[in-house]
């Protein structure tokens, strides 16, 4: 690949990374778009445990830690359905847009030059080892 022009201080990128980025921001947008509410957690239906008892919603949560449980009505309950789905579909686009983003930058932009981890085999590492009955200070006798 092609690496960034640094000469107007903006990193340019190569036309198939450029390419990438802007599908994946094109699918966050249409995915944003569609639906403007957001909720994170999980819509619940509890069957009723008698004959004359309703169907109840729940949805719920984790806020710092702790699970949160709210009830709904039918009618919140398909309204919440929605909204977490569209926030999974964001997630899952910003996930792909990040994973581009980090690829797009490794790859462009320079970076640091990788050292040698070999060493070569005739080259011993030098230990410090203190001589026989040398003690310090505080524990000479």
């Amino acid at each position: 690949m092609k690496r960034p022009d640094q000469s107007s201080g903006k990193t340019r990128f190569s036309a198939v990374v450029l390419r990438d980025l802007q599908a994946a921001y094109r699918t966050l947008d249409r995915a944003a778009g569609r639906q403007p509410w957001l909720v994170q957690g999980s819509v619940n239906v509890v069957a009723p445990k008698s004959p004359s008892a309703r169907v109840t919603y729940t949805w719920t949560r984790k806020v710092r830690a702790k699970t949160i449980t709210v009830a709904l009505s039918q009618k919140q309950a398909v309204a919440f359905r929605q909204a977490i789905s569209a926030n999974r579909q964001i997630e899952e686009a910003l996930s792909r847009l990040r994973q581009v983003s980090q690829t797009a930058l490794l790859a462009e932009v320079p970076g640091v030059t990788q050292r040698r981890l070999d060493v070569p085999q005739n080259v011993k590492a030098k230990s410090k080892k203190r001589p026989k009955g040398a003690l310090s200070k505080r524990h000479s006798v």
